[in-house]
């Protein structure tokens, strides 16, 4: 009884009402999706058969964790996405499927260049099979096609999350969508638009022979959110006095 009490003064009032209910068979697909690409980079780990392998295992931590850690974000937006529309029409189906198509081809770019990255700055060798063979792991005149690679991948990701949020906010008369509910799908949409034109911006620097600029662009991404979030709440104040003026007239 005591904690009735309590929890129900702590309960939030929710602002999105979520229509995907129920695990549609094409979220039950992706969930699986989702789980191969990590069993992707949990296969390429071999068992170590020595003491020496276990800690080159070990100083690939970071990478692996870096590139789950990207698989599990673009998981949350497509699960938040079925969660608060539950659309299933074609059209949402088949932007679901490339979405998915692009991030089990994106696994191991991610990886490596996670790889990459880290040895460069650490000194660390991830890459002690190349070593062996005296193979150059990256030549420097294809590092801009590294870049490249990586974000195609990531802008195609973030431009199909924005047409999944385009078919949402088509369909917002069918699903009922409040004001609110309407302003926080434009700013979903908005950020997914903005994510997949830090990757064109990338691609750009990087074909200009731009490196290390191209790397640059993805720090601008903390920036876009906060100005998104601000956006978004200045669309909710100017909303909220329009409401009140039309009542007091």
């Amino acid at each position: 009884m005591i904690r009735k009490k309590l929890f129900r003064y702590a309960k939030k009032p929710v602002l999105f009402r979520e229509r995907g209910k129920e695990i549609l068979r094409i979220e039950a697909l992706s969930d699986a999706v989702f789980a191969f690409s990590v069993s992707l980079l949990v296969v390429a780990l071999e068992v170590p058969q020595n003491f020496e392998e276990l800690k080159t295992i070990l100083q690939g931590a970071v990478p692996f964790f870096a590139t789950v850690a990207m698989i599990f974000l673009f998981w949350y937006q497509q699960y938040k996405f079925f969660r608060r529309y539950g659309l299933n029409d074609v059209g949402t189906i088949l932007l679901n499927l490339g979405y998915l198509a692009v991030i089990l081809f994106y696994v191991y770019p991610m990886k490596f260049l996670f790889s990459l990255l880290l040895g460069s700055w650490t000194g660390i060798d991830l890459f002690p099979k190349a070593a062996e063979k005296g193979i150059a792991v990256i030549h420097a005149e294809d590092f801009s096609q590294l870049i490249i690679l990586f974000s195609t991948g990531y802008a195609i990701i973030w431009f199909l999350l924005y047409g999944m949020y385009q078919r949402a906010g088509k369909f917002h008369h069918q699903l009922e969508l409040s004001a609110y509910e309407l302003k926080f799908t434009r700013k979903e949409k908005r950020g997914a638009f903005w994510n997949g034109l830090i990757g064109v911006a990338a691609i750009t620097m990087a074909i200009a022979g731009m490196e290390s600029i191209a790397g640059i662009c993805y720090l601008f991404i903390p920036v876009l959110l906060v100005l998104n979030e601000k956006l978004f709440k200045k669309s909710l104040h100017i909303g909220k006095k329009e409401a009140s003026g039309s009542h007091n007239v």
